[in-house]
This record gives structure tokens, C-alpha cells and sequence, in this order.
């Protein structure tokens, strides 16, 4: 009996493990049952965005990789007079560790050129079911609308609840939160970033510093120019987890994850960029002496 809570506790933590380090760094929709948008006249574009772009991170617990994240920009269109992107991520347990802990989920987020999220769905798969949780975002009306219930074998969902959760301000989501850090990156200021969390709006602390500095990755055989930040997650997440992480961004427009840092339970866990496809983009080469 010992035995096996124990392994259910690993197993909890290797889980809580891979998602939170997945924070650091076509689904089935509702038509005609778009969130209304505030008022905005020039809506910004963001030139970190980029369709098509696919990274992929290792999820690392001191010498063990323990999963993967893959991030993906899948397309955009153009509605109401601005750009929406939709983009996903892909979170998977090392197939090593199925033993202790499978971990399958995805996220997918939809947000306009300003970087806030519009609607958010997660699957989260077992061997047996898979589940899913829809975000939808009426700005206007200040609230969000959540559905959660069952993906069938035939893909249909099958909802079994809804909530309507109050907002008072524009908000990211898990996925869309990646993103907003990338657009920021540059800047030089702290930050209370409104973030939508189970069923209730919390707030995610930032520290941009707009800090240059090197940083090693395994994908290249040269250290990467780039920015460091470092922040707080003020609520306790998935699996109970919260507190500090710091990333490193690469230090040119398209901002890319690099390295993030986080510490949990068990310790410290690396999140290292291993592979990408993004046209035209390398990870920028830190030189000393080098002027931007």
C-alpha cells in the first residue's frame, strides 16, 4: 500500500513537473459563437508571431529528460478587422516513464496581434478518456465562459458542465501567456499580467529587465545571445504548483525560448529549446563586444 501511494505521488509530481515547465516557456469550435472584442482602432501586429514556426523544448529533472513540449503557430485569419493566430502545444511524458507516469495533453490558444487570449481548450489524455476544458472570452460583457466535459471516440465532446467566471481586464491563458512574455521580452518594467486560472482570474508577476546575456542550448555549438527575465506564478496551478521562473529569450525580434528555469518539489527542472523550424531564424550567437 505504501508502495503504491508513493508512486502515485512521483508520479503526481513528474506530471505537475512537465506542465509547469511547459508555462515558462484544427479543434472542434463554436460557429457563429465568436467572444465580442473591446474597441480598438489600430490594432497592433505582432512581429514575433510567425505561421508556421514549430519549437521544440526537453523537459529535464537533473540527468533525467523526463518529456516534451512542441509548440506550434498553425495559421491566423481575419475577423472583425484584426489578425487572430491560432497556435498549440503539445505535452508528452518520455515514453520511458510510462511505467510511472503517462502524460499526454494539448492546448490550444487563439489570440489576436495584441497578444491576449480570445478562446482556450485543453486535452488532457489519459489511457482510458480524454478530457477537455474550453475557455471562451467576452471582453465586452467582462466574463469568461468555461465548458468542460469528455471527448468521445468519435471526437465529438460531450460537455457535462459550464461556468461563467467574471474578468475585469484583458487575459492570458496558459498557452497565449508564452507568447505575451515573447512580446515583451524587450521591454523594461514589471508587470501583473491578468491570467485565467481553473475558474478564477489571478495574476501572473513579470520582471522584464531587458537584460542581455549568453546562454548555452544544446541545439547549437556556440552560446545564444539573449535576454533574461524572471517572474512569479501568484496562485497555485496545475497540480498545485506555483512560484518563481526565469527564462532566457533570444535577442532579436522573434524572441525565442531558449531556457527557462523553474523550481518545484523535487527541485530545479531545465527547459531547453532542441529543435525548430521558423524561416530565415538561428538562435543569434552572444558576442561580446557586439553592438544592438
Amino acid at each position: 500500500m505504501r508502495k503504491h501511494i508513493r508512486w502515485k505521488m512521483t508520479s503526481t509530481v513528474l506530471g505537475a513537473i512537465i506542465v509547469s515547465g511547459f508555462f515558462l516557456l484544427g479543434l472542434n469550435f463554436f460557429p457563429g459563437d465568436r467572444p465580442k472584442l473591446p474597441a480598438i482602432s489600430d490594432p497592433q501586429q505582432s512581429k514575433m508571431l510567425e505561421v508556421g514556426e514549430e519549437l521544440e523544448y526537453k523537459v529535464s529533472y537533473s540527468f533525467f529528460n523526463i518529456g516534451t513540449i512542441r509548440m506550434k503557430v498553425l495559421g491566423k485569419d481575419e475577423r472583425d478587422g484584426r489578425t487572430f493566430y491560432k497556435t498549440s502545444a503539445l505535452i508528452d511524458s518520455n515514453p520511458g516513464l510510462d511505467w510511472l507516469v503517462t502524460l499526454h495533453i494539448r492546448f490550444y490558444s487563439e489570440m489576436d496581434g495584441t497578444v491576449y487570449s480570445y478562446k482556450w481548450i485543453e486535452d488532457d489524455s489519459t489511457k482510458k478518456e480524454t478530457h477537455y476544458k474550453i475557455f471562451r472570452f467576452d471582453y465586452e460583457s467582462k466574463k469568461a465562459y468555461l465548458e468542460s466535459g469528455k471527448v468521445l471516440p468519435s471526437g465529438e465532446r460531450k460537455p457535462e458542465s459550464s461556468d461563467t467566471i467574471a474578468v475585469d481586464a484583458n487575459c492570458q491563458d496558459g498557452l497565449s501567456l508564452f507568447y505575451y512574455a515573447r512580446e515583451h521580452v524587450h521591454q523594461k518594467n514589471q508587470e501583473s499580467v491578468p491570467t485565467l486560472i481553473e475558474k478564477k482570474q489571478e495574476r501572473t508577476l513579470i520582471n522584464f529587465r531587458n537584460k542581455r546575456t549568453d546562454a548555452d542550448a544544446d541545439a547549437v555549438d556556440y552560446a545564444v545571445d539573449v535576454i533574461e527575465f524572471d517572474g512569479k506564478a501568484d496562485y497555485v496551478g496545475i497540480f498545485g504548483l506555483t512560484g518563481g521562473f526565469r527564462g532566457w529569450f533570444s535577442n532579436d525580434e522573434a524572441s525565442v525560448p531558449i531556457l527557462a528555469r523553474m523550481n518545484v518539489l523535487l527541485g530545479s527542472i531545465k527547459i531547453q529549446l532542441v529543435r525548430w523550424n521558423r524561416p530565415g531564424w538561428q538562435p543569434p550567437k552572444y558576442v561580446e563586444s557586439s553592438q544592438r
